[in-house]
């Protein structure tokens, strides 16, 4: 069935400009209608050819100040640099790393088209004042009895956001909504580098299977995702020492099937036990899907969503995400900062942290 595109509606890119340019695969481009609003003086619907990379498309066919949408299903892109982009805005679907069907594609199309970008902007800058307030961040899921502290100032940490509206020679995924903090920077991998976290935290929730630009991984990553899809009805509980996983427990018979393959996992790669990314989902205008779909890891539930990150595509085979929807990113005294929202504290005078916006925000 054909997907019609509004590109007026998608808040992200700002104020409309001089081009929009839909890219998608060959294959896919007569699946897409794009509905012009009046804002746009063009409306470009692009093929990317097999064997051509997104920077050289960019180059050859797109304007540089262009609106650009990539949708691409079932295919790998590496994000362009920011001297690739040029002055273009770049809203790419992440639609390669982990399957997307046709629908999961029209939904969260969907969901891109009705996001609030200044709403996600709000949600962020609330996020971030109050974290850079805080001498460190406790991460508490009640109804589990687990709690971590996280010593947020205890590293040079690079902290990403992935929501807002774009500039000029800024990307994003699509739909936005991610706030995140990795020990390096997103774009590379330091096996030694670790997180000040310690406690116990609790996944559940539909898991993200990534894998990186091998197709002979597809098998393995539907096998691993089967395996692991357990936790959308068991929790597990991870127990963490400076940023490492020392021991995963199940709280239920059913979990415990899924606790093995974490211990297989851990054995095949024990890069895996490194917690290796923080995200806090704020987009709270979706549903997560029941699948293996990269998109979920915006989800932001009623008031903010925490995720794990386990693994580095392709230093390790799979990224791993795990949702801990019911965790609230608190301060010491037990004030929610992300959950449960409440209003943004007063300005202060502590460190300030630096966002990056205009980075890659790695592979789709």
């Amino acid at each position: 069935m054909m997907i019609t595109v509004t590109p007026e509606a998608f808040s992200q890119f700002g104020p409309s400009g001089e081009s929009f340019c839909l890219v998608t695969d060959e294959a896919y481009v007569e699946g897409f209608h794009i509905a012009p609003g009046g804002g746009y003086r063009d409306y470009r619907r692009l093929a990317l050819p097999a064997g051509m990379d997104l920077p050289e498309m960019l180059n050859r066919q797109v304007p540089e100040d262009a609106h650009v949408l990539v949708v691409c299903p079932d295919r790998f892109l590496s994000s362009p640099s920011a001297e690739e982009i040029s002055g273009r805005r770049l809203a790419i679907m992440p639609a390669g790393s982990t399957p997307l069907t046709w629908e999961q594609v029209r939904y969260f199309l969907t969901v891109a088209e009705r996001n609030d970008a200044a709403g996600h902007a709000k949600a962020a800058d609330a996020f971030f004042d109050a974290v850079e307030q805080c001498p460190s961040l406790r991460i508490v899921d009640a109804a589990q009895g687990t709690e971590a502290v996280f010593d947020h100032l205890a590293g040079d940490y690079a902290w990403n956001q992935q929501a807002g509206e774009l500039a000029p020679g800024e990307q994003q995924i699509l739909p936005a909504g991610e706030l995140s903090v990795l020990p390096v920077d997103i774009t590379g991998f330091d096996p030694d580098a670790r997180l000040a976290l310690n406690g116990s935290l609790t996944l559940r929730g539909w898991p993200i299977v990534h894998r990186y630009d091998a197709p002979e991984d597809l098998a393995d990553q539907r096998r691993l995702f089967g395996e692991l899809s357990g936790l959308a009805s068991h929790p597990l509980v991870l127990h963490v020492v400076d940023g490492v996983i020392e021991r995963v427990d199940a709280r239920d018979e059913g979990g415990r099937a899924v606790a093995a393959s974490f211990e297989e996992l851990f054995d095949t790669d024990p890069r895996y036990r490194t917690v290796w990314e923080i995200g806090f989902g704020v987009n709270t205008d979706m549903q997560v899907l029941p699948a293996n779909c990269g998109p979920n890891e915006v989800y932001g539930a009623t008031g903010g969503a925490l995720h794990l990150g386990l693994g580095r595509t392709p230093s390790t085979r799979f990224a791993l995400t795990f949702s801990c929807p019911r965790s609230s990113v608190t301060t010491p005294a037990g004030e929610v900062i992300l959950g449960a929202r409440l209003p943004a504290p007063e300005a202060g005078t502590g460190p300030r942290l630096v966002r990056t916006a205009k980075a890659s925000c790695g592979c789709h």
